[in-house]
């Protein structure tokens, strides 16, 4: 789907917050009313530190949203948490999500505020992909079952796994991304060391002698259509990423990048460096 008309600003009443809560409900189809953002939680962080920024698309309304609220990392210094960014399902993979990131990270910078950061599942290539490569985001920090277990049907029942994305706004590698001039980089993927060796689709025991840097760390290429078929597997997967993450975030690697390669085989790879941060 090609990318649409859309017109971005800050939220500016309880209609628009209202909009967001039904957006939640569309986008993560939750049955439990506790994993829902509620209207009153949206107007404070909008108003006293944070954003709540609109995809608006003429004809059709709020189309999609970000919600960040004021934080403060372990040093005491300010940050946003990004709590959500969601788009209508009819137009997903049109790039409202990737305008609504820059959009927020301006807001972010005109509000003396110079690190983003939220989490997203460590499992799921398409959004490690956009929060890496895309946005030029880092990983060092992984968190288990952060939500507890999601009513969203979309996680399956399975812990909520996450890591902890820090987009920094003002490092080079995000303002030439930002503004569409970052080079691409492609490594030499086939000389570097791999965490985890995958036997008939089923992940090893993490290597956790590796010394090296860069290293990869893979995971299935569409992890979503695992859980459906095979929810066991799908489970192995977690444990056995979630092992590597573990160790090597403690041993002081960093997740810099990420890729998608399609030969011989469509492959998902973390790129993990000794720590960038």
């Amino acid at each position: 789907m090609g990318e649409v008309d859309v017109h971005i600003c800050r939220a500016r009443g309880l209609e628009d917050y209202r909009a967001c809560v039904e957006l939640q409900k569309e986008v993560w189809s939750f049955s439990n009313t506790e994993d829902i953002v509620p209207q009153p939680l949206f107007l404070i962080g909008n108003d006293y530190g944070g954003s709540v920024l609109l995809a608006e698309e003429p004809g059709s309304g709020v189309i999609g949203f970000a919600f960040a609220m004021l934080g403060r990392k372990p040093d005491g210094a300010l940050i946003w948490w990004s709590h959500m960014t969601g788009v209508s399902r009819n137009h997903q993979g049109c790039g409202i999500g990737f305008h609504l990131k820059l959009a927020q990270r301006e807001d972010a910078l005109e509000h003396g505020i110079s690190e983003i950061w939220w989490t997203f599942d460590p499992l799921q290539a398409v959004n490690a992909d956009f929060n890496l490569r895309k946005l030029g985001a880092i990983v060092c920090e992984y968190e288990e079952n952060i939500y507890g277990v999601s009513s969203s049907p979309l996680h399956h029942g399975m812990p909520t796994d996450r890591l902890v994305a820090e987009w920094h706004l003002e490092s080079e590698r995000v303002k030439n991304l930002s503004s569409g001039e970052a080079p691409v980089i492609q490594p030499d993927f086939d000389r570097l060391l791999r965490v985890i060796e995958i036997h008939d689709q089923q992940p090893g025991p993490p290597n956790l002698e590796l010394e090296e840097s860069p290293i990869l760390l893979e995971i299935p290429s569409d992890f979503l259509s695992l859980q459906k078929t095979d929810p066991q597997l799908a489970r192995a997967w977690q444990r056995e990423v979630r092992a590597a993450c573990h160790h090597y975030f403690d041993r002081g690697y960093a997740m810099t990048n990420f890729m998608m390669v399609d030969t011989p085989n469509r492959q998902a790879l973390y790129l993990m460096e000794k720590s960038k941060r």
